[in-house]
């Protein structure tokens, strides 16, 4: 596989680019950063660490849930998926749309990319079904702020379409793929022959949904996002900042409402802006807030991407914008 970039950035890329410098802009002029170095001086790194290795046991953890869609009879090794997720995420921070996703499915090697692209479809219904399920709990909580309500649910909307179409996917795999055979057969200068073995692929990860299966991927999932809530929790346990668990799923649906707005690559700015303004909700301070958005950043972002872009280059991978199958 070879990823390289042969088109100029879209508008979507460079409105992004604009809303961080805005973010960042807005951050200097408003923050005390005197107090903030004082948060960070007087932040108990003992629960930093615990935080970081929280944040990584999350990194595990989504590699055993992945490793379940997997034939039991082909499965990749687990060094292997961690592997391929961190660089996977390292080109997603880098590269706009989602082309990290892409590279994760041509670098697993033990199955086809259709056949893992569909594995990422069902991790992504998993993780959306959790975020609606937070922001549903998050809406009766009559003491959060409106501002969020909207793009909240608007986002459990996307979510259950999402799932929606994956269980209709589930249900009608046979039948779509007698339907496409039968289009090859009859027109077969429509080209529908080429996309029938990637499509038998795809279909063929989703017979990996079955009871025991689905089951046992969504109990990750749960532990998944509680250790995710944790990680946040624990930092401000550590900034002396006050502290809840509803503060800490609060931010954690914030910081996912804020993949949809346009970022530069890193999400530098925009995630500390929201990290701000969620945590005012609950009377952390700006100085504070800021410094646990610079923790947080550089433990779910920096971290993993430093180590995702060191894998890359072990494996030889060039990180750039554009993949060629």
């Amino acid at each position: 596989m070879r990823i390289a970039n042969g088109r100029k950035h879209g508008w979507r890329f460079w409105l992004g680019v604009g809303l961080s410098v805005i973010s960042v802009v807005w951050l200097a002029l408003t923050t005390d950063w005197a107090q903030a170095g004082a948060a960070l001086a007087q932040a108990n790194y003992g629960l930093v660490l615990a935080a970081i290795g929280l944040a990584w046991l999350t990194i595990l953890m989504r590699t055993a849930r992945w490793r379940l869609l997997f034939p039991q009879n082909n499965l990749p090794s687990f060094g292997r998926l961690t592997a391929v997720m961190l660089i996977g995420q390292t080109i997603n921070v880098i590269v706009p749309a989602r082309a990290g996703d892409l590279a994760r499915a041509t670098l697993v090697g033990t199955e086809r990319t259709a056949y893992v692209l569909g594995t990422l479809l069902v991790q992504t219904a998993l993780d959306l079904f959790m975020v609606a399920a937070m922001i549903v709990w998050l809406l009766f909580q009559v003491s959060l702020p409106g501002w969020w309500r909207a793009p909240g649910q608007a986002l459990a909307l996307a979510a259950a379409i999402v799932l929606l179409t994956l269980l209709i996917l589930i249900a009608t795999r046979g039948w779509t793929l007698r339907q496409l055979t039968a289009v090859a057969q009859r027109w077969p200068k429509l080209g529908a022959e080429r996309l029938l073995s990637p499509a038998a692929e795809f279909f063929r990860s989703l017979d990996a949904i079955r009871p025991g299966t689905a089951v046992a991927a969504l109990l990750w999932s749960i532990g998944i996002w509680i250790v995710y809530g944790a990680v946040n929790y624990v930092l401000l346990l550590a900034l002396h900042a006050p502290t809840s668990w509803l503060a800490a799923f609060f931010l954690l649906v914030v910081l996912q409402l804020g993949i949809a707005v346009p970022s530069s690559p890193g999400r530098v700015g925009v995630f500390h802006y929201l990290s701000v303004q969620a945590l005012a909700v609950f009377a952390v301070g700006g100085a504070t807030a800021v410094s646990f958005a610079i923790i947080l950043h550089l433990i779910s972002i920096i971290l993993p991407a430093v180590l995702g872009a060191a894998l890359t280059w072990k494996m030889g991978l060039p990180l750039t914008a554009k993949a060629d199958l």
